[in-house]
């Protein structure tokens, strides 16, 4: 079993309330580690005790991965010790992931409308075909799209369900996709408890279910990974079905705000990944400081790249008319990615 060595950085060690965390954690205690973000040069994001550290692998672990970890030395200098759990991913002997759970920013809500879509009227259940109707007038249309469009997908997307519960905002947390697809599996358990398990019907409602389960794991996951930072940064992640013509397509979308110094305009980030026919897989990085804004398409498919590469000066003139100023406009081709890796807690991994 490999070792984690955990070395904080001063900045992370200077603050009162994450030392104080770190404090409580003893020797032989066991923790959950979650694989936020796994990068192809093997750079890591964990999460391990509701904080994120930065972590450098030469064994390929997916995202969404969880490990249980066994606390091996404490205090300034932490070594955390993987263990075997059977309730978690377990990895081969060359130490990669055999099971691994739903990927942050990977649930595939565009599987689940397309069949709601086209078997929720063979059920004759009114409550089905309603919450069908309800998922698939939130889904985005490609076609009309709007900013407010975007803004209530978010909003509806269940990363706020408790968040809004709490907050007294019943209404909208009752709306949320979280808590129609715990509706759409109660409904379809229901109705297939009255079948027999061999017929079609049943199992098509049985695969309903998984599907409302997987997504409703992703939510949850996303949920875990768009946890406030100690420095004041966040990250949140979504995906969001988008409707094209009669199909839905999944949108995986991730905003970031950056910490800010007090005489600095505020940042953000966002990642926008999807895949439409003919368009193959494309993804948008955006950059925002204050009113300077950069946007990069990376593109797998050439064509896709060079007619956006046309429409450059179009969405120029959008973003002066909105008072904001492009440094960067871009359409690339690309097939590989090698970012750097992500900022944090120093981690080294030793086999």
């Amino acid at each position: 079993m490999e070792e984690l060595q955990l070395t904080l950085t001063p900045a992370r060690v200077d603050q009162r309330n994450f030392g104080m965390q770190l404090s409580n954690w003893r020797v032989g205690q066991q923790l959950t580690a979650l694989v936020v973000e796994s990068r192809p040069n093997g750079a890591l994001l964990l999460s391990v005790g509701g904080k994120t550290f930065a972590a450098s692998s030469d064994i390929p672990v997916q995202a969404g991965t969880r490990m249980a970890m066994e606390v091996k030395q404490a205090g300034q200098e932490l070594v955390l010790r993987r263990i075997p759990d059977a309730s978690l991913p377990r990895a081969d002997a060359g130490g990669r992931a055999v099971e691994t759970t739903l990927a942050l920013g990977s649930p595939r809500p565009a599987a689940l409308l397309n069949q709601l879509s086209t078997q929720a009227a063979r059920f004759a259940s009114p409550e089905l075909q309603e919450l069908t109707r309800a998922l698939r007038g939130r889904a985005l249309k490609v076609e009309t799209l709007t900013a407010g469009e975007v803004q209530r997908g978010l909003r509806d997307s269940g990363l706020f369900t408790e968040a809004d519960l709490l907050a007294g905002r019943g209404n909208r947390a009752h709306q949320s996709n979280k808590t129609q697809l715990s509706q759409v599996q109660t409904v379809a358990l229901a109705l297939a408890d009255d079948l027999d398990d061999g017929v079609s019907e049943a199992k098509a409602l049985h695969q309903m279910v998984d599907k409302a389960l997987a997504l409703l794991k992703g939510i949850s996951q996303q949920q875990l990974g768009s946890l406030p930072q100690d420095d004041g940064s966040q990250r949140w992640m979504f995906t969001l079905p988008a409707q094209l013509g009669e199909r839905f397509h999944d949108v995986h979308l991730q905003l970031e705000r950056e910490a800010r110094e007090t005489d600095q305009p505020q940042s953000w980030r966002a990642s926008l990944c999807f895949e439409f026919p003919e368009m193959g897989p494309v993804t948008v990085r955006v950059q925002l400081q204050g009113t300077s804004v950069s946007v990069v398409f990376e593109c797998d498919n050439p064509d896709t790249s060079t007619w956006l590469s046309r429409s450059m000066s179009s969405l120029e003139n959008q973003l002066n008319f909105r008072n904001l100023r492009a440094v960067a406009l871009s359409a690339t081709t690309t097939t590989s990615r090698n970012d750097p890796p992500p900022d944090g807690s120093s981690l080294s991994v030793e086999a």
